[in-house]
């Protein structure tokens, strides 16, 4: 166990449970970054933990965002070093090679809306609500991410309006795997980590990873990488003890190796 002033985590049985500690809106602030960004480093690393499970503390908020007295003291010369610190919140979470699941218990605003696109599975609460709210504040807030989750269509519409997306919503659209009522949310998102979290690890870090390579490769690249996957999953302990368990119809048990 973890507690930190802004979050505090919680690993069992290979799942790790991290909570944004800044009630009541648990906006991102400098404090945040300088004790999130090192403990998800430490996290990579972790052979204890298999699947991330993130929410916010609280009804009110999963995160709304950045700290606006901290935009407020940005100068020209200061911005681009601010930004760059910000994202690198979502970038982590996004290249974790543990799979992170957005527990999204209320408002999901700016970079907090950014925070929840990094996971990779979102499982939200009946009550949740996102928004890119950059333009409503004169800034620009989760075009990348929303464009290569949802496409260019679905992305102009809700950042060129900043209006709100309600849990409905983003279920039909494919932005939230999960709506659920808001006492089930942690609930839910542990099921799915503990589904996940029965999985052959080290297949699950390289199906990840490939996934979001192809993102980026043209089609002979990315079935590259998809068989180089493949190769070297093959040959682990876990792929020849699940071949096995098939054929002595058990359940396999991996251990990572």
């Amino acid at each position: 166990m973890k507690n930190l002033e802004k979050i505090h985590a919680e690993i069992s049985d290979f799942i790790c449970t991290i909570t944004i500690k800044n009630p009541p809106m648990n906006i991102l602030t400098k404090e945040f970054r300088q004790e999130f960004v090192p403990y998800m480093e430490e996290l990579k690393t972790s052979s204890d933990v298999r699947v991330i499970v993130l929410t916010g503390e609280g009804d009110r908020a999963f995160c709304a965002g950045a700290d606006l007295n901290e935009e407020g003291e940005l100068t020209p010369e200061s911005v681009r070093h601010f930004l760059e610190e910000d994202c690198r919140i979502y970038d982590i979470v996004n290249e974790m090679p543990q799979p992170v699941i957005a527990a999204v218990n209320g408002y999901a605003f700016g970079g907090g809306f950014e925070l929840a696109l990094a996971c990779d599975i979102r499982i939200i609460s009946e009550r949740a609500k996102l928004c890119a709210a950059g333009v409503k504040v004169g800034l620009v807030v989760g075009p990348t991410r929303l464009v290569r989750l949802l496409g260019e269509a679905y992305a102009k519409e809700v950042i060129l309006t900043g209006r709100t997306i309600t849990a409905e919503e983003a279920f039909q659209r494919g932005l939230a795997s999960r709506v659920v009522s808001h006492d089930k949310l942690l609930a839910e998102a542990q099921e799915w980590a503990q589904l996940i979290a029965s999985r052959a690890p080290i297949a699950v870090r390289h199906a990840k990873n490939t996934i979001q390579k192809t993102m980026d490769a043209e089609w002979q690249e990315a079935m590259k990488q998809e068989l180089d996957a493949f190769i070297e999953c093959q040959d682990t302990w876990d792929h020849k003890h699940a071949i096995e368990s098939f054929f002595n119809k058990k359940p396999p048990v991996f251990k990572g190796i």
